[in-house]
């Protein structure tokens, strides 16, 4: 018995080569559409509300509050408090801001000194500007690394 393979190997040759062409494809579509493990991290989306205090008498002081959306982790988010003009002077955060938290505060971020930026209070070991009645102060919110501002407003102290 004599057997005849001469077609085996042109077969075999083409399946291999198809097979090879749809590996390659694929994984060259999965890069260009995105589906890598580098895809983008959504940036949060957090309701923040900023007022000034007129419960407290004599003391010109605001309100940062957390009202809904997303938690803001420990050490990705930064605040600045400055007067209105002025370049802002970003702080880091110690502390998670989630939703119903409040900080409550009298300084700017443009002191100096090591700041704390917890999720009731800003303050420092050195010398801190205070707001005083009547200013208008710029108010922001950055969360890093995403670079994501997600609060800029202003807000006048009475």
């Amino acid at each position: 018995m004599k057997q005849n393979d001469d077609a085996v190997s042109p077969v075999i040759g083409v399946v291999l080569t198809v097979a090879i062409t749809v590996i390659l494809a694929t994984v060259i579509a999965a890069f260009v559409f995105g589906f890598s493990a580098d895809r983008p991290i959504n940036r949060p989306t957090s309701a923040i509300k900023v007022e000034d205090l007129h419960e407290t008498i004599g003391i010109a002081d605001i309100r940062i509050q957390h009202a809904g959306g997303d938690r803001l982790v420990n050490g990705s988010w930064k605040l600045s408090i400055v007067p209105v003009g002025n370049s802002p002077v970003f702080r880091d955060s110690s502390a998670d801001f989630s939703v119903g938290d409040q900080i409550i505060t009298t300084n700017l971020t443009s002191g100096t000194g090591n700041y704390t930026v917890t999720n009731n209070r800003v303050y420092t070991d050195g010398i801190a500007g205070n707001m005083t009645s009547g200013g208008k102060y710029d108010v922001k919110i950055i969360v890093y690394p995403l670079k994501a501002l997600i609060l800029d407003t202003v807000v006048e102290v009475r």
